[in-house]
C-alpha cells in the first residue's frame, strides 16, 4: 500500500454514497481515490432494504441483473401493526411498476458497490483511517491518516467525505452540526416460518415515533430490528437489544412465525444521523454525501437509496470544479442548492409525521383507515418505503381521513 498517493478526487468512505460518487466520476474519465478503514467485504448493521430510486442508481451503476438473478428477496406485501394491535396489509399496485424494493444485504451490497467502481477506474485503498486534513493552498489539500501502522499521505483537490454516521472525519472539520438523531439494532435469524413476501412493520407503544420491523430475505431468513429517537431512549432509559428481545417474545405475530427461529448474528446497533435539512453538505474543497450529510430518513430510518442518489449527485458537481478549477465553498455552492432542494421537503415532512405518530392513538387511527382505504394504505406504505414524500401525508385531506379513523 502506497504511503503517499494523489488524485483529482478522494472519496473517504465506500459506502454506497462513496462508492457510487467514485463509480460515476471514474466512468466520467476522473481520476479518483477510494478509501476505507475497513477492508471490503465487510457488514454493516442495516435495515438492508433497497428502494426503487435506489434500484435506479444500481441499474446505471450495471448491477440491475446483479440485485435480479442473486436471489434477493422482493417483499411483495407490507403488513402495518398499530400499538392497540390492529393490522393491515396491502401490496402496491404492480400495473404502476412499483414495488417494496428488494432486501439487500450491506455486506452483498456494499462489495458490489465497490467492485464496480474499482472496475470503472477507480483506485481503491483499504485499511485506511483518514485522521487530519490540511490546506495546502486554494487549490490543493493533504488528508494524513494511517495504515497497517504506517503514516498514509493523501493530496488531492477535492474530498468527498462519505464516511456515514459516525462521521469522524466529516467530524473534525466541523461540519457535523448535532449527534445522531436515531438509534437502531438489527440481527440477522434463520426458521422463519411466516410468508417470505411479507415485510413488517410494528408501531409498539414503548417504542413509539420508531418501530420494530421483520424484513424477509429469502430462504427461511430474516432482518429483525428496533429503531427508535435518540431522546426517547434515553428519557425512557431503553435497552434496545431488550426491547429487540421483548418485541419477538410478546408480540402475538413474530412469535408465532418465529418459533423455531434462532439468530444467526449478533444483535448490532448503529446510530443514524437524520439532519440533511439542517448541514451545509460543502466546505472549501469538501463535498458531503449520504449519511455523513444526515441522509437517513427521520421517519423510517432509510438511508440506502438517497446515499446512491446523493453520490451520483456529487460526481455531477466535483466534475464541474475540476472544469472550473474552482473548489472554494463559493464554487461548489452549487451542490448545497442542489441537495437541499432534492431532500429537504422530505425530511422536514418525516420529522413532522414523525412527531404525530408519536402520540398512540395516531398510530391506531393510520392503521385502522388503513385497513378498510386501500389508496390510503397504498399511500403510507409508499411514504414508509422512500415512494411517496411524507408531504403527502400532511396535506388537510389525508390528515382529515387519517383523524376520521
Amino acid at each position: 500500500m502506497p504511503t503517499q498517493s494523489t488524485a483529482q478526487v478522494i472519496v473517504v468512505g465506500a459506502g454506497p454514497a462513496g462508492a457510487s460518487a467514485a463509480f460515476f466520476l471514474a466512468q466520467a474519465g476522473v481520476d479518483v481515490l477510494l478509501v476505507d478503514q475497513a477492508v471490503f467485504p465487510r457488514d454493516k448493521p442495516c435495515g438492508d432494504g433497497v428502494t426503487s430510486s435506489g434500484l435506479e442508481v444500481l441499474a446505471q451503476m450495471g448491477l440491475a441483473d446483479w440485485v435480479t438473478d442473486n436471489g434477493f428477496q422482493e417483499p411483495k406485501e407490507l403488513l402495518l401493526m398499530s400499538p392497540n394491535g390492529t393490522v393491515a396489509c396491502k401490496r402496491p399496485d404492480p400495473r404502476k411498476g412499483l414495488s417494496f424494493g428488494y432486501v439487500i444485504p450491506r455486506l452483498r451490497l456494499d462489495a458490489a458497490l465497490v467492485e464496480r467502481a474499482v472496475a470503472a477506474g477507480t483506485r481503491l485503498q483499504e485499511g485506511t483511517r483518514i485522521a487530519g486534513m490540511e490546506r495546502l493552498g486554494r487549490h490543493r489539500i493533504r488528508l494524513t491518516g494511517c495504515a497497517a501502522q504506517r503514516s498514509v499521505t493523501l493530496e488531492t483537490s477535492l474530498v468527498i467525505a462519505a464516511d456515514g454516521g459516525q462521521s469522524s472525519f466529516t467530524r473534525r472539520l466541523g461540519l457535523a452540526p448535532a449527534p445522531p438523531e436515531l438509534i437502531a439494532v438489527r440481527g440477522y435469524m434463520e426458521g422463519d416460518t411466516g410468508d417470505p413476501e411479507l415485510l413488517e412493520i410494528h408501531w409498539e407503544k414503548s417504542t413509539l415515533p420508531g418501530y420494530s420491523w421483520l424484513f424477509p430475505m429469502g430462504g427461511g431468513r430474516l432482518n429483525v430490528g428496533v429503531g427508535v429517537c435518540s431522546k426517547v431512549v434515553r428519557r425512557r432509559r431503553l435497552d434496545l437489544r431488550r426491547q429487540l428481545q421483548m418485541f419477538l417474545m410478546k408480540n402475538p405475530r413474530p412469535r408465532a412465525r418465529l418459533e423455531h427461529a434462532r439468530f444467526i448474528s449478533p444483535v448490532e446497533g448503529h446510530p443514524l444521523r437524520t439532519d440533511a435539512d439542517r448541514v451545509t453538505p460543502l466546505a472549501d474543497n469538501v463535498l458531503i454525501v449520504g449519511e455523513a450529510a444526515g441522509l437517513v430518513n427521520p421517519l423510517t430510518g432509510e438511508g440506502i437509496a438517497p446515499a446512491l442518489e446523493c453520490g451520483e449527485m456529487a460526481a455531477v458537481f466535483a466534475r464541474r470544479a475540476l472544469e472550473s478549477g474552482d473548489f472554494s465553498a463559493t464554487g461548489l455552492a452549487a451542490y448545497g442548492c442542489a441537495f437541499h432542494q432534492r431532500f429537504d421537503c422530505i425530511h422536514r415532512s418525516a420529522r413532522i409525521l414523525r412527531w404525530l405518530l408519536s402520540y398512540p392513538w395516531i398510530a391506531n387511527r393510520v392503521v385502522r383507515r388503513a385497513r378498510h382505504d386501500h389508496d390510503f394504505a397504498l399511500l403510507m406504505g409508499y411514504i414508509i418505503i422512500g415512494l411517496t414524500s411524507p408531504a403527502t401525508a400532511l396535506k388537510p385531506s389525508v390528515v382529515a381521513r387519517i383523524l376520521a379513523g
